[in-house]
């Protein structure tokens, strides 16, 4: 655009509404907000149907602003949705007003739950899967540079603007929505703008945001101080872009904020200047996040950890390269290994729990029966159990204690004592083993037969003892 040139209303083409003379227009551009347009004008006299601007307005309403240079040439000022628009009729004068954001804001209006796991998932991944639920939508990608997530990340109950905005405050930076070409365009990052305005003998004012730099660097941003947050605040009859690169005042600066209005006619830039480092914002997170458990199912287990598949991705990340290990909260542990080790079994349906606004924190706190085949095992409360996939399992009963293992059984009843049940050997081993008894018996089928040293008593239907020395009385 022309250095000298200056715009004013008569140079504003409005499409696809006609307008005679437009009173009002301004244009303002933020970092990680939509585009916004403000416009207000008196509808063209020979344009009868004026009310079906308003009549058949809808959600895919678009409009466009462009302006003509000292070439005559058009550039593009604004693309986006209309959001309101209203038309006013007194005395046959009929005044239209519109309001409307750039197109990213369609990125901004469903909310959505879904996950994205796996150390070698990067950023650019993401960005892009993000940018692929949008036609004609385009991204440039100025910070990721290949970084993996390195952990999981939910993007929960926030729109894809919300979730793109805090991914990107992770490397301190922001998104610049493009809203000079159709379709959704936007630059994650700083963009890469080669031109240089240089401005000179411009009023200004100047401010420094001194609080704005504490708490940021107490939230952990990097490589900043104070006179990063030093702000220009200039007019220009120039059209600057977003986030361009200005010199003035010897120093190399950046379009922090801008609004472009129409002031006694003219297309006036009131621009705000700062240092790229000052530009940074600290991490962004979501806190509804806090508190949250999302279903799942265990895709695969090693020691006291585990990978999950969530529901909120419908179940289909079941491949065991793409799933993160979790730690699995058991009913007691301690550093030195004491307590409950009871793991779940692979296809198990869990719960992971995400204790605060940060998703790295989360945790698999337990297993939950969705599907019961066996309901007579969980029919009476009085009963506890504990049982496993190879038929082993302990009931707990109010008067009886019941071991199973295979064909083999022990019961502890509190009436008639124990009962061992098996169909193989039952060995005892001990330094002592002593058995007493008001009544001790023991009973054979095909024999008795005690042994000590070389000494026996071997009861098969006759006795038979044999000894070095024996004595009967």
């Amino acid at each position: 655009m022309s250095e000298e040139f200056a715009y004013t209303l008569g140079n504003v083409l409005i499409e696809p509404y006609k307008f005679k003379e437009i009173s009002k227009l301004k244009v303002i551009r933020k970092a990680n907000e939509h585009a916004e347009l403000y416009l207000k004008g008196i509808i063209a006299e020979e344009y009868e149907n004026s009310d079906k601007y308003v009549e058949c307005a809808d959600d895919k309403s678009e409009i466009k602003v462009s302006i003509k240079n000292y070439e005559n040439e058009t550039e593009d000022l604004f693309y986006g949705m209309v959001t309101s628009i209203s038309l006013d009729n007194v005395q046959e004068v009929k005044s239209l007003e519109i309001r409307a954001l750039g197109n990213t804001c369609l990125m901004d209006i469903k909310k959505k739950r879904r996950s994205f796991q796996g150390n070698k998932t990067t950023y650019n991944e993401i960005f892009r899967k993000v940018k692929s639920s949008y036609s004609n939508a385009n991204m440039i990608d100025n910070v990721s540079d290949g970084k993996a997530i390195k952990q999981m990340v939910v993007q929960y109950n926030e729109t894809d603007w919300e979730f793109l905005k805090r991914l990107t405050s992770h490397f301190n930076a922001v998104i610049i929505p493009e809203c000079t070409m159709s379709g959704i365009k936007y630059t994650i990052g700083v963009p890469d703008l080669r031109r240089i305005y240089d401005l000179k003998h411009f009023n200004y004012s100047m401010s420094k945001e001194i609080n704005e730099y504490q708490l940021k660097s107490a939230e952990g941003v990097s490589s900043i101080n104070d006179s990063d947050f030093l702000n220009y605040k200039i007019t220009t009859n120039k059209i600057l872009d977003l986030y361009g690169k200005v010199k003035f005042n010897n120093r190399n600066l950046y379009v922090y904020q801008c609004e472009i209005e129409a002031i006694n006619g003219i297309l006036t830039t009131t621009c705000m200047l700062r240092d790229e480092n000052g530009m940074k914002i600290p991490r962004i997170y979501n806190e509804k996040l806090k508190g949250v458990s999302l279903e799942g199912k265990i895709v695969s287990v090693k020691k006291d950890i585990v990978k999950v598949a969530l529901g909120i991705d419908s179940y289909s990340n079941t491949v065991k390269v793409n799933t993160e290990w979790f730690p699995y909260s058991t009913v007691f542990s301690s550093p030195d290994g004491t307590g409950w080790y009871c793991m779940p079994e692979i296809g198990d349906a869990i719960r992971m729990y995400i204790p605060d606004n940060d998703e790295k924190n989360a945790y698999v706190i337990s297993s939950v029966d969705l599907e019961c085949r066996n309901e007579a095992m969980r029919s009476n409360p009085d009963h506890k159990s504990l049982s496993t996939k190879y038929g082993k399992k302990i009931l707990l009963k109010p008067g009886e204690i019941d071991i199973f293992s295979g064909g083999n059984s022990m019961i502890l009843n509190d009436e008639k004592g124990i009962i061992i049940d098996t169909d193989k050997n039952i060995t005892m081993t001990g330094e002592k083993i002593k058995i007493n008894g008001d009544e001790v018996t023991i009973i054979g089928k095909n024999g008795v037969k005690l042994i000590q040293a070389s000494a026996s008593i071997d009861i098969d239907n006759d006795i038979t003892m044999d000894g070095f020395k024996i004595n009967a009385q």
